[in-house]
């Protein structure tokens, strides 16, 4: 009888563990742009981009870098005369996805 209900009271307990709800990252991160924007560049000269810093909240609570999940796309061409974007996006170790943004580069003929 005793065997019985220890096991019962571990069935209770397994159940139990097994039905609490588990805490969720459900904070996106967000994305900040070093430097300018929008940015005026030469033509032909270099265009060096100063990047983003990717920040989020981590189960603790507290404001982390995570600027290693930052994923960048460019279509600047410094040879062209025009307007193009710097699009940075990332997403947290939890699957949260930054709200996107895009950084301004123009490419004008100095004088």
């Amino acid at each position: 009888m005793k065997i019985r209900l220890i096991i019962i009271a571990l069935v209770g307990i397994v159940i139990g563990f097994a039905a609490c709800k588990k805490d969720t990252d459900s904070v996106k991160p967000w994305i900040e742009i070093n430097g300018y924007n929008p940015v005026y560049s030469e033509l032909g000269k270099p265009y060096n981009d100063e990047g983003a810093v990717v920040w989020d909240v981590n189960a603790d609570g507290d404001t982390v870098n995570i600027s290693g999940n930052l994923k960048v796309t460019s279509n600047v061409n410094i040879d062209v005369v025009g307007k193009y974007e710097v699009k940075y996006n990332a997403d947290d170790d939890a699957g949260n996805s930054a709200d996107e943004v895009v950084r301004i580069v123009y490419i004008q003929v100095f004088k």
